[in-house]
C-alpha cells in the first residue's frame, strides 16, 4: 500500500510502498476513510533530531478515522465494518490514571503516538491497538476524522471548565480557525457563557459569530483592551488555541480575579510566570489530550447534527497540496485527506 512517510529528520516526507499491516493480539486494522491535517503535523515534519522521543521512519497522520477491516485475537468489542475514530493520543490503558478514566494523564504518554513515532493514518490502512479505536456508530468516518484531535482536544479543554462557565460568566477563544471553531460550538451548546472570539483573519471571526460567539475582536496590539471593552470587564475563562507569546500575553491581560487561562495551542510561546504575575487566584492550565469517553460524546453530538464538521478536502495523492494550504492559512475549516 502507499503511505506518506517521514524518512529522517530534516528531510521532506515522501510517498513509499509499505506492506499492508496484519493485526496481532489486541489489535485491529482500520481501512482509512479520512485523515485530518494539523499544525502538529507541520511541527513533526520540521522538528530537529531529538525533539520527539521516537525517530523516523514512520507514516504521518494523527487525526484518523475509518472502518475496521481486520480484528486480532482477544478483541471483543470491535467487528469488521465498524466505523471508528483512532485516538490521537497514545495511552497504556492499565496505569492508575487510565483505570480512573484519565487517559489524557496516562503515566506513559511518552509512548509513541500514531503519526508521531508509530505509523499513522496517511496510508490506505493503519494498525492500532484496539483500545485506541473508538466506535462512532453511523457517523461518517470520512467527515469525522478531524474529531480525532481537533474536535476532541478542544472539547476536553471546554469540558474541564464547565463548572466555571455558569450563567452570567464570560469566555474568550483565541484562534478560531481550527480547534477554536469547535470550542466556540461547544461553548454555545454546553454553557450559558457569553463568548468573544479573537483571530487575525476576518472570515474566521465571521464563522465564529455564526457558530455562537456574541463578540469578535481582530487580534492585534490592543486586543486585550478591546476584549475588556466589548465584554464589559475581565473574562472568566480564556481558551488559547494558538499558544504564541502574544496570545498568551493577551490571555493573561484579560482575565480577572479567579480567572483561568487554558492553553491548548502549541505555538511555543513563553510569558513570565509567578505568584504576582497572574490576578489573585488566577489559574494557568496546560490542556493536553482527551479521553475515549469524550470521543464518544462528541461523536454523538456530531451524529445528532449538533456540530458543524467543516473541512477543505484533498485527495490522498494531493496530501502535499493540503499541507501547503495549511501553511498558507487558506484552509476553511479543517484540512482533510479523503481516501
Amino acid at each position: 500500500m502507499r503511505a506518506y512517510r517521514m524518512i529522517e529528520w530534516g528531510r521532506a516526507p515522501e510517498f513509499q510502498e509499505v506492506p499492508v499491516p496484519t493485526p496481532g493480539p489486541g489489535q485491529v486494522v482500520v481501512k482509512m476513510a479520512g485523515a485530518g491535517l494539523c499544525g502538529s503535523d507541520l511541527h513533526v515534519m520540521h522538528a530537529p533530531p531529538g525533539f520527539w522521543p521516537q525517530d523516523p521512519p514512520f507514516t504521518l497522520g494523527h487525526e484518523n478515522a475509518g472502518t475496521v477491516s481486520a480484528v486480532g485475537s482477544g478483541v471483543l468489542d470491535l467487528s469488521e465494518g465498524d466505523g471508528v475514530l483512532v485516538s490521537g493520543v497514545g495511552f497504556c490503558g492499565s496505569c492508575d490514571r487510565c483505570v480512573a478514566g484519565l487517559q489524557n494523564e496516562c503515566r506513559h504518554l511518552v509512548m509513541a503516538g500514531y503519526g508521531i513515532g508509530r505509523d499513522g493514518g496517511l496510508a490506505e490502512y493503519i494498525l492500532v491497538d484496539a483500545h485506541h479505536a473508538v466506535p462512532i456508530g453511523d457517523l461518517d468516518p470520512r467527515l469525522a476524522a478531524p474529531l480525532a484531535d481537533a474536535g476532541a482536544t478542544s472539547y476536553h479543554a471546554v469540558r474541564e471548565q464547565l463548572p466555571r462557565l455558569r450563567p452570567g460568566s464570560t469566555a474568550a477563544v483565541i484562534g478560531v480557525g481550527g480547534l477554536g471553531a469547535y470550542a466556540v460550538q461547544y461553548l454555545e451548546k454546553l454553557t450559558a457563557a457569553r463568548v468573544v472570539a479573537l483571530d487575525t483573519v476576518d472570515h474566521r471571526l465571521a464563522d465564529a459569530r455564526r457558530l455562537g460567539a456574541e463578540e469578535t475582536v481582530l487580534s492585534g496590539a490592543d486586543a486585550a483592551e478591546q476584549v475588556r471593552d466589548v465584554m464589559g470587564g475581565p473574562v472568566d475563562v480564556v481558551f488559547d488555541f494558538v499558544g504564541a507569546t502574544p496570545t498568551l500575553r493577551t490571555a493573561i491581560d484579560i482575565i480577572g480575579v479567579g480567572g483561568r487561562v487554558v492553553v491548548a495551542g502549541i505555538g511555543g510561546g513563553e510569558v513570565p510566570m509567578g505568584w504576582e504575575k497572574l490576578p489573585m487566584n488566577g489559574h494557568f492550565i496546560n490542556s493536553t489530550g482527551f479521553t475515549p469517553a469524550e470521543y464518544r460524546e462528541i461523536a454523538a453530538m456530531a451524529a445528532a447534527g449538533d456540530l458543524e464538521l467543516r473541512s477543505t478536502e484533498f485527495a490522498f495523492d494531493d496530501v502535499e497540496k493540503g499541507f501547503a494550504a495549511l501553511r498558507e492559512g487558506t484552509v476553511e475549516g479543517r484540512a482533510l485527506v479523503v481516501f
